[in-house]
């Protein structure tokens, strides 16, 4: 017993940084918990005068109190009904204020995947940042506005109890005493294995909702593949694995729930056998038995509240830890100019090494790409082409060596999160958002007009299908890019990186879902037209024709780089 008490006191210290952060994020709610707080103590009196009023009807009708009128009996259903108001009022509250608070975590919380490294954002997985917005946040609401107020109201319940019943009883308020320890200390011998379990069922949650986007996100592979009937065979061990947690838990639960019963049950027994026998010898009426009673449940009641309150704090910290991994991602560095600068820039990298889990992916590179070039990327899968178009957009930084952009004056701006302002991009695959084509298309220009999306949409090969389109600018584009083909929706992303206008426009894998003749469409169209510097990452021969530059990545790491005559 003495070990498990240590080992809660260390938890206790281990958990001292979670509940500082619980405290922080609480101070906005102060308000609210002191409403909470105060509803809360007017339904605690309404409580604690209710079993004075039973004692004064028990005794009127068994004859101890002659005085019996119907007023005592409004009276009593007249306190009942108050509770009853005042706690319902407590729920509405709570769940008003836990909506409110929950919604400020979740913003912090997308804040952080906006703002934050994005290589340390990307270690997570969706499903598992999904489970942690939803069910982790959930905990921590519902929780934080309660925790403090039920505590306080628990306690202070149980010593006007026990201060009452030891002014009258002594016996009685001794019973009380001797249990209400005990209680607490099963809950204290039950914790560890409590939190262990609620860990594991949290971490089983981020699982489920893995499990569940990945296969949504890729239901064609899976009807392809024909993998149902694997899916669910492993969706059936998932389930069994976390109802083997959750059984565990509930055992535990259980038993937990068993040994503090026999306690409560025990000084409950002996608080009857002694008000009985008091009862026979006249000191006590039935009335005064019957508000002891009562009072016994209520001390009863209280130190479960508290011993309640321990299991939902560590349950809290768990979901805290969860959510706090997430909040406390580091910032990238805004710092640096935020002009808008339209003319060509060239890029300038010396001696930069990347390595990625103890793998070098770029290894001591070095060159110099003027204004104006096209840059075309080649290179063997897996080898860093990748790697490097996300330093460029300081979406990761090099381990050793400088990267800048050079101005047309010479001057140089070292690549960080402040000069994206300088780029375009379409990346690999589809990433348009879920809404309108006028939606997606002010993501690259949130000022433009119609106009500007059309000429846009013209250079992009994209206009003629979305003119063919009754609803135009207004086409719905739902998940996966519903409703429109793998290349129309690639047009697409290449017209709103037109739109967005900036001086170096990257290309990565662009026109994968084109076919030859589109693609030649469009990019001869765009080296005729466009001013800027490019960069094209690709594996088809034919984009090279429109490039006056080659840069091939190798498998050690290193890059080859060398001039051509553009065939277009």
């Amino acid at each position: 017993m003495i070990k498990a008490f240590k080992r809660f006191f260390i938890k206790i210290r281990e958990s001292r940084g979670d509940l500082l952060w619980l405290l922080q994020e609480g101070k906005g709610t102060l308000r609210y918990m002191a409403g909470f707080l105060l509803i809360s103590l007017i339904g605690m009196g309404f409580s604690l005068i209710s079993p004075y009023i039973s004692k004064l009807v028990v005794d009127a009708v068994s004859g101890a109190n002659p005085h019996f009128s119907m007023k005592l009996v409004a009276l009593m259903l007249g306190s009942s009904l108050l509770s009853i108001l005042f706690s319902s009022g407590a729920g509405i509250f709570s769940s008003y204020v836990n909506e409110k608070f929950a919604f400020s975590i979740r913003a912090k919380m997308f804040d952080r995947t906006q703002r934050g490294r994005w290589l340390n954002i990307s270690k997570f997985h969706s499903g598992d940042m999904m489970s942690r917005l939803n069910a982790d946040v959930d905990t921590i609401a519902r929780n934080i506005i309660t925790l403090l107020p039920d505590l306080i109201v628990s306690i202070l319940k149980l010593v006007i109890i026990l201060v009452i019943v030891l002014s009258v009883d002594p016996v009685l308020a001794m019973i009380g005493l001797i249990a209400g320890p005990a209680g607490l200390v099963i809950t204290v011998l039950f914790r560890e294995p409590m939190v262990r379990y609620q860990k594991e069922l949290r971490e089983s949650h981020s699982e489920y909702f893995t499990f569940f986007q990945e296969n949504l996100s890729n239901i064609g592979v899976i009807k392809t593949f024909q993998m149902e009937d694997r899916n669910n065979t492993f969706f059936s061990e998932f389930r069994n694995r976390r109802m083997k947690t959750v059984m565990r838990q509930t055992y535990v639960s259980t038993l937990s729930g068993i040994c503090s019963s026999l306690v409560y049950t025990a000084a409950y027994v002996l608080a009857f056998g002694w008000c009985a026998r008091q009862l026979e010898q006249g000191a006590y009426s039935y009335g005064t038995m019957t508000m002891f009673l009562t009072q016994m449940s209520q001390i009863q009641g209280a130190v479960r509240g508290v011993g309640h309150i321990l299991p939902t704090l560590f349950t809290t910290v768990v979901s805290t830890r969860r959510v706090r991994e997430i909040t406390e991602l580091g910032d990238e560095d805004l710092s640096g100019s935020s002009a808008p600068y339209t003319e060509p820039i060239g890029l300038r990298v010396d001696h930069v090494s990347f390595t990625y889990d103890n793998e070098t992916i770029l290894k001591d590179i070095s060159f110099d790409i003027p204004p104006k070039a096209h840059v075309g990327i080649i290179g063997p899968s897996g080898v860093g082409k990748t790697t490097l178009i996300r330093l460029m957009l300081a979406l990761t930084e090099p381990d050793s060596g400088s990267m800048e952009y050079v101005y047309a004056d010479g001057t140089g701006e070292q690549v960080s999160p402040a000069t994206r302002r300088l780029l375009a991009y379409v990346p690999q695959g589809n990433t348009l958002m879920t809404g309108t084509l006028r939606k997606n298309m002010l993501t690259g220009k949130p000022d433009a007009t119609d106009e500007e999306m059309w000429d846009a949409l013209e250079r992009a090969g994209a206009a003629e299908f979305v003119r063919k389109d009754p609803a135009g600018l207004e086409l719905n584009v739902t998940e996966r890019s519903g409703g429109i083909s793998a290349g129309q929706a690639q047009r697409l992303c290449i017209a709103r990186a037109l739109l967005r206008d900036r001086p170096v426009l990257i290309f990565d894998e662009a026109t994968s879902a084109l076919d030859e003749g589109t693609e030649r469409r469009i990019f001869e169209n765009l080296v005729a037209t466009i001013d800027k510097t490019c960069f094209i990452i690709t594996h088809r021969s034919s984009m090279l024709r429109y490039c006056d530059t080659v840069m091939e990545v190798h498998e050690d790491g290193s890059i080859s780089v060398w001039k051509q005559a553009k065939e277009v």
